[in-house]
C-alpha cells in the first residue's frame, strides 16, 4: 500500500477521532466526569502524593505567662501508586483500506465503525473497573454443571455455594457482550490464601437465567481447572500470577477505595475466610497498621454480606452526617451514588409520605435527585445493595498519558505480519487514587427489588 494512503488514515485517526474519543471516555460515565484528572503528581511511572491523617498539636489555651503551644505539623503520609496500562486495538482489512485510498472522507467511513466500537468498549470496561477493586472481578462461581457449563452467583447473599462476596450479584452480565474470561482459583483463604489464574479463555457463547433469577448458567470452552468456593472470573491476562502480593493490572475502583479493609480481603474470599498470603493494601497502607485509613462502613449487624436490611431515610441521614462531620460541612459528601433499584426504594419511601425529591441537572448532561442539596445519582455498574457517599475532592484519576494512538516512526496504522490487515493501538496510562479514605462512606447489605 502506498504511504500516502496510510498517511490519510493516520490523519483521520488523529483529526476526526482522538479528541472526541477522549471527551467521550473522560466525561460520559459519571465517575469519570466528576473525579479530578491529575497529571502533576505523576513522576516516572508512578503517582506520588500525600494523604492527610492527623492534625497539628500546635494549638491550645494557656494562662498568662505560660509557654505557648509547641509548633508542630499536619500529619501526612506519602504514598505512591503505579500507573495501570490500558489498551484498545482496532483492525482493518488490507483490501478495505486500499479501496478508500482516493478520499479522506472514505477513510473516515471505513474507520468509523471500528473506532466508535472500540471507544464504546473502552468506556464500558473502564466504568466497570471504576466500581471494582483492581482484580478485575467479572463474576463468581456457583457450581459446575459440566466441562463446558457452569452456574454463576446472582444473589447478594445466601448463594447456594461459592461464598458470598464482591461480585456475587453480577451473574453473567459482564460476559453478555464479550465472552472472554478465565477463572481465578483460590486456596486456603484467610491469611495464607493463594490463587492460580487460568490460561484457557472460556469464550462464553451463551448465558441463561434461572427461573427464580438466583443464578445464571453459562456455556463456554472448558477452562481446564477445578473450581472451588471463592473462584471468580476475570478478563484474560488482566491479573498476574501471585508472588509477593497481588499483581493487579486493572484500575482501582470504588469497592477498593471506599471500605475499611485491605484489597485482598475484598476479592480473595470463600464467604467464610478472606485475605491473601501477602497483604494487598490500598496505596501501600495496611489498615491493620494505619487504623485511620478506613472509610465509614454501615454494614449488617452480623457483618458484611451476612444479612440484608431494608433501606430507611434515617440510615441515609446518619451516613450523610457522619461523612459531613469527617470531611467538613460544604466539603463532603458532595455526591451520593447507587443503583437504580435502590434509588427506586428511596423514592418509594418518600412517596408513601407524599414527599418527593427535587430534580438536579449536573454537568456533562448528567442528572440526579436532591438529597440535602447533594445529587444522588445512579450508575449502571454501581454495586447492588450498596449506596456510596463520596467526597469527590479526595479522589483523583492520575494520568501519565491520556488516550492516544501508539505510533511507530510517526505512523499509527501498521501492517499485521503475515496477513493482509492493518491495526492501530489506543493506550492510556492511568490509575485512580484517594487522598483521604476516611471522608467516604458506604451503606451496604441493603435489600432491593429489581
Amino acid at each position: 500500500m502506498a504511504d500516502a494512503t496510510l498517511t490519510t488514515y493516520d490523519e483521520a485517526l488523529r483529526t476526526y477521532y482522538l479528541d472526541a474519543l477522549r471527551e467521550e471516555n473522560n466525561n460520559e460515565n459519571i465517575l469519570s466526569a466528576f473525579i479530578e484528572k491529575n497529571t502533576t503528581a505523576v513522576s516516572g511511572n508512578e503517582a506520588v502524593f500525600d494523604v492527610h491523617y492527623g492534625r497539628s498539636t500546635g494549638s491550645g489555651s494557656r494562662n498568662e505567662g505560660d509557654a505557648l503551644p509547641t509548633a508542630n505539623y499536619q500529619k501526612y503520609k506519602t504514598v505512591s501508586i503505579p500507573m495501570r496500562q490500558h489498551y484498545g486495538q482496532i483492525k482493518l482489512s488490507g483490501i478495505g483500506v486500499a479501496a478508500t485510498r482516493d478520499a479522506k472522507g472514505s477513510a473516515v467511513r471505513m474507520l468509523d465503525s471500528e473506532v466508535k466500537g472500540i471507544s464504546n468498549d473502552i468506556k464500558k470496561e473502564t466504568n466497570r473497573m471504576m466500581w471494582g477493586a483492581g482484580y478485575g472481578t467479572l463474576a463468581r462461581w456457583r457450581s459446575t454443571v459440566g466441562d463446558t457449563s457452569y452456574t454463576l452467583q446472582k444473589k447478594y447473599r445466601g448463594n447456594a455455594t461459592g461464598g458470598d462476596g464482591f461480585g456475587s450479584t453480577f451473574g453473567g452480565k459482564y460476559m453478555e457482550e464479550r465472552g472472554d474470561a478465565v477463572p481465578v482459583v483460590g486456596a486456603t483463604f484467610g491469611g495464607a490464601a493463594t490463587y492460580t489464574v487460568g490460561t484457557t479463555d472460556m469464550d462464553v457463547s451463551a448465558i441463561s437465567e434461572a427461573a427464580d433469577g438466583t443464578y445464571d448458567t453459562i456455556t463456554c470452552t472448558n477452562p481446564a481447572v477445578v473450581e472451588v468456593a471463592g473462584t471468580f472470573y476475570i478478563r484474560p491476562a488482566s491479573l498476574g500470577a501471585q508472588s509477593t502480593g497481588a499483581n493487579r493490572k486493572e484500575m482501582m475502583g470504588l469497592r477498593g477505595l471506599v471500605t475499611d479493609t485491605n484489597i485482598d480481603d475484598i476479592v480473595l474470599t470463600d464467604g467464610t475466610d478472606a485475605g491473601g498470603d501477602s497483604t494487598d493494601s490500598l496505596q501501600g497502607l495496611d489498615v491493620d497498621t494505619y487504623s485511620w485509613w478506613k472509610s465509614i462502613v454501615d454494614a449488617h449487624s452480623s457483618g458484611r454480606y451476612a444479612g440484608q436490611r431494608a433501606l430507611t431515610e434515617n440510615m441515609m441521614q446518619k451516613m450523610f452526617d457522619k461523612v459531613e462531620d469527617a470531611a467538613g460541612k460544604g466539603v463532603g459528601p458532595d455526591m451520593i451514588i447507587t443503583t437504580k433499584a435502590l434509588k427506586r426504594e428511596l423514592i418509594e419511601i418518600r412517596r408513601a409520605d407524599r414527599r418527593f425529591f427535587a430534580h438536579m441537572d449536573l454537568k456533562c448532561g448528567h442528572s440526579g435527585i436532591d438529597f440535602n442539596g447533594v445529587p444522588l445519582v445512579t450508575d449502571p455498574d454501581a454495586i447492588d445493595g450498596e449506596i456510596y457517599f463520596l467526597t469527590l475532592s479526595d479522589f483523583a484519576i492520575f494520568f501519565m498519558s491520556d488516550y492516544d494512538w501508539m505510533s511507530e516512526n510517526g505512523s499509527i496504522l501498521r501492517p499485521v505480519s503475515g496477513y493482509d490487515q492493518y491495526e492501530a493501538t489506543l493506550f492510556r496510562y492511568a490509575e485512580m487514587g484517594c487522598y483521604n479514605r476516611s471522608h467516604q462512606g458506604v451503606i451496604c447489605d441493603l435489600s432491593y427489588s429489581n
